[in-house]
């Protein structure tokens, strides 16, 4: 069964940060577990491209019609530390080479996940680093695409380890 998006798996925090500070941008729909960033006009949108930063995980859906203020998007804030389940596009192997690799993210609005048919990022386009594979022990192929995650390409930090 394929995951999508991302759900909280561990926070150092004792209570989940939900925001409700910014708006969607026009026309965009956005489901429980999408990737959120936020675009120059400073409205949120679902994350759309690589080099885009993971400023957090929407906790609602909303459909943003109109930019007026009224459709906040809530959404639980990236940071280092949190560690999130996504499912991934391909199978991993479970190996050493899985661990602390990083990924982009591709899909759309309810449809994200890691992107590891696209080979593993060295550059701006690293968005999660993962952190272990199965962690639910479903087992199988279904199992080899679940994986937990940090986000490196947040606000605060660009993904470059030098």
């Amino acid at each position: 069964m394929a995951l999508y998006g991302a759900q909280l798996y561990r926070s150092n925090k004792n209570e989940t940060d939900i925001n409700y500070d910014v708006i969607g941008e026009t026309s965009s729909v956005v489901a429980v577990g999408d990737l959120l960033t936020a675009t120059d006009s400073n409205v949120i949108n679902v994350i759309g491209s690589t080099t885009d930063y993971v400023l957090g995980v929407a906790a609602g859906a909303v459909t943003a019609a109109q930019n007026d203020g009224t459709k906040r998007v809530p959404y639980i804030p990236a940071d280092l530390d949190t560690v999130w389940l996504m499912g991934t596009n391909s199978a991993l192997t479970d190996d050493t080479t899985d661990y602390g690799t990083f990924y982009a993210i591709t899909g759309g609005t309810g449809a994200q996940q890691v992107n590891v048919s696209g080979n593993v990022t060295t550059t701006t386009s690293r968005q999660v680093m993962i952190v272990k594979v199965d962690p639910n022990k479903v087992g199988g192929t279904d199992g080899l695409k679940q994986c937990l995650v940090k986000f490196v390409r947040i606000p605060q930090f660009n993904g470059a380890f030098n």
